[in-house]
């Protein structure tokens, strides 16, 4: 599931996908925590039976000596997809932005390593620690619950545009007013596409600016953006004098009702 999804959502947008392929990573995110759902069940009631036939004194079935060898190999294979994983998203998110892995190292380690020990536990002497492979799996199958929880909230969360996290938007924010010419900012709207982030926000400069001069600012700012958050984000910066001051064209404007009011004044 992760090499797919850096195959197809790491490609670049074309005609027929102009925000890129980035819900692939999303829908990958949301099928592999199904499956982890899935085989987090299966492992709670396989453990959970085998901890009933052990009350009943029946003899569980212990864990033949391949299953010790592929859970020691596992980290090898999970270790290279990470390693991957970092490489590919230190190039397209040099500021450390990148999304949520799928679990951290740590995580893998912890399950990796819990796996080992109750299945090596049923190795010792004793019909005692014929029980270690069974309550192992039960406290795994709970962390393996939660981590599956935990990716289909976030799978939902990015399917239906939500923002990203307020110390994100914070920061974007303060990226933002600390950019030269640049007096605030209002109106930031932000969300996710798969492994990149959109990003638009209304700036207010100064009101005797031209518009060239403003559009540099604009640059600027995505300039700034595009350096913490990748080159591959979307922005949408829209200049605008700022709202404390007093503009021209607002002096002079005036409604349609008012204008005509004023006409009828005039000619009576």
């Amino acid at each position: 599931m992760k090499l797919l999804d850096h195959r197809i959502a790491l490609k670049p947008e074309d005609r027929s996908h102009n925000y890129g392929h980035g819900k692939v990573a999303t829908l990958c995110m949301g099928a592999w925590a199904v499956m982890l759902l899935l085989a987090g069940f299966q492992v709670l009631f396989q453990g959970t039976g085998e901890l009933i036939i052990l009350i009943k004194g029946q003899a569980p079935v212990t864990p033949g000596i391949s299953a010790f060898f592929a859970a020691a190999l596992s980290p090898l294979s999970k270790g290279i997809l990470l390693r991957y994983d970092e490489k590919e998203n230190g190039q397209l998110y040099p500021g450390g932005s990148g999304p949520a892995k799928y679990l951290s190292l740590r995580e893998e380690l912890f399950f990796t390593g819990c796996v080992l020990l109750g299945i090596g536990c049923t190795y010792l002497p004793g019909k005692g620690w014929a029980a270690a492979d069974s309550l192992a799996a039960v406290f795994l199958s709970l962390f393996v619950l939660k981590a599956s929880a935990r990716a289909l909230y976030g799978t939902a969360d990015e399917l239906i545009e939500a923002s990203l996290d307020e110390e994100s938007n914070l920061n974007i924010r303060r990226l933002i007013s600390e950019t030269e010419g640049v007096i605030s900012c209002r109106g930031l709207k932000t969300r996710k596409i798969g492994k990149n982030i959109a990003i638009n926000v209304s700036i207010n400069v100064k009101e005797s600016l031209n518009i060239r001069e403003a559009a540099g600012i604009s640059s600027r700012v995505e300039e700034r953006l595009k350096t913490t958050y990748g080159e591959e984000t979307y922005t949408l910066i829209k200049a605008e004098p700022d709202q404390n001051r007093n503009c021209p064209f607002r002096k002079t404007s005036r409604s349609p009702e008012k204008s005509i009011g004023k006409n009828l004044i005039s000619k009576n």
